[in-house]
């Protein structure tokens, strides 16, 4: 059963709403090429990396603007040659400044998404020299550390591969040192994952450090980390690909063997593209056909992948979750449409399961919410309206969590994570 872990391993920096004003200034600065970060407050200077801006002002960057825009543009837009870059060299220019702290904070997302453990470390510790008394280095460095003394992941060539997937649902056969195994793909999982049983099974070594992370429930589950040595995604192949190993209990007690695991963003954007069709295959790897003339509708912000999506006539943003089964609109959708969520809305309950387990809240049942994904709208009949702000389904950014119930109503989706766009056939 697909769940959330949509928080994997915790964020690296909270997330800041922008102000309009903030933006309307950054974009005139930003089309004529004179905006220094040292010009901008530090505080106003965090609400650049704010991965929502740089879907709506994709435009007004050129090779003029200053390398610190160009840099937080490319981590959110998944351009990580330039991204790396561009922050590399703010990062000579002078280690101890403001910019310098951001580099170092957007670096350790990248490294961090990519499966990039060691350059992460790497740059956490440089990070700690250059700035000892930045409280966001103090944060990294408590994430960082769970991912100490694992290896990078290593990504063979990326080949245009076709599999069956298991009727109306994500899960795909792999193997796993020369297992086979049958996990599902889970764009909310900043870390691939299995259960114990699962580890046992392939024969993984199970490390013995505790690391806690983050789930739909609000409350965490308590992990171990295994590296598998070869993982097999048809014509892939991927090394060193490290796993939280999950507890053996509900809602993972029951996976039958084989089939207790999730393959995260490390490995899907490796695969760099994922063409699923209701008509039972879905293709990994492959060209991208996405228009350039199409803006993206994706961007990463901290660790979330954030879609763009039209609601009710306006343009908003939930988080994108292959690994959640349904839609969850959530406390900040409810202030957003008050006066829709008060005329159309039923009060009752709703229950959220997670790796942590299943957590009850009050909730409010909408008849219907179409929403419109890069041209293509659909419809949720009936949605649900979680009041909750839990940031594995988007409270501390978005309106809510974007799940399969809108990805399976049509033929099916791409995700292009080259142009970053979700698009619905």
């Amino acid at each position: 059963m697909p769940l959330r872990l949509s928080d994997s391993i915790g964020p690296l920096a909270g997330v800041k709403s922008l102000r309009r004003p903030l933006i309307a200034a950054i974009i005139t600065a930003v089309s004529c090429g004179v905006l220094l970060a040292a010009q901008v407050p530090g505080d106003d200077l965090q609400r650049l990396y704010n991965g929502r801006q740089w879907i709506e002002q994709r435009g007004t960057l050129t090779a003029d603007s200053p390398a610190i825009l160009r840099g937080a543009a490319a981590t959110a837009l998944n351009d990580p040659m330039n991204a790396e870059r561009l922050l590399r060299s703010i990062i000579r220019s002078g280690r101890r400044s403001d910019a310098a702290n951001h580099a170092y904070r957007m670096l350790a997302q990248i490294y961090q998404r990519s499966g990039r453990y060691r350059q992460l470390l790497e740059n956490v510790d440089e990070w700690s020299r250059a700035l000892p008394e930045s409280e966001d280095v103090r944060e990294a460095r408590k994430d960082a550390e769970r991912f100490r003394g694992l290896p990078n992941q290593l990504n063979g060539p990326r080949r245009r591969s076709t599999l069956s997937h298991d009727p109306g649902g994500i899960s795909v056969p792999i193997s796993i040192n020369r297992k086979p195994a049958n996990y599902f793909f889970d764009t909310g999982a900043w870390v691939s994952a299995m259960t114990e049983a699962e580890a046992r099974r392939l024969g993984l070594d199970i490390r013995g450090g505790i690391v806690s992370i983050g789930d739909a429930s609000g409350r965490g589950v308590s992990v171990r980390m295994a590296v598998a040595r070869e993982v097999v995604l048809a014509d892939m192949r991927f090394q060193n690909v490290s796993f939280a190993i999950l507890p053996n209990t509900e809602p993972w007690a029951s996976a039958p063997p084989g089939e207790g695991g999730i393959l995260g963003i490390p490995i899907l954007l490796a695969a760099g593209r994922v063409h699923w069709s209701k008509n039972g295959t879905v293709e990994f790897g492959g060209s991208s056909n996405t228009s350039p003339d199409r803006p993206p509708n994706l961007a990463f912000e901290g660790n979330h992948l954030l879609l763009q999506v039209t609601v009710l006539g306006e343009r908003v943003f939930t988080t994108f979750d292959t690994g959640a089964l349904t839609t969850d609109f959530n406390s900040t959708f409810a202030e957003r449409f008050a006066d829709f969520v008060q005329r159309t809305g039923t009060k009752g309950s709703a229950e959220i399961q997670g790796a942590g387990g299943t957590v009850s809240f009050d909730a409010i049942r909408l008849p219907e919410v179409a929403t419109t994904i890069s041209g293509t709208t659909v419809t949720l009949r009936p949605a649900t309206l979680t009041l909750q702000r839990l940031a594995g389904l988007g409270g501390d950014c978005c309106v809510g969590n974007a799940g399969l119930d809108l990805l399976s109503q049509g033929q099916g989706f791409t995700i292009d994570f080259s142009s970053m766009v979700l698009t619905l056939e």
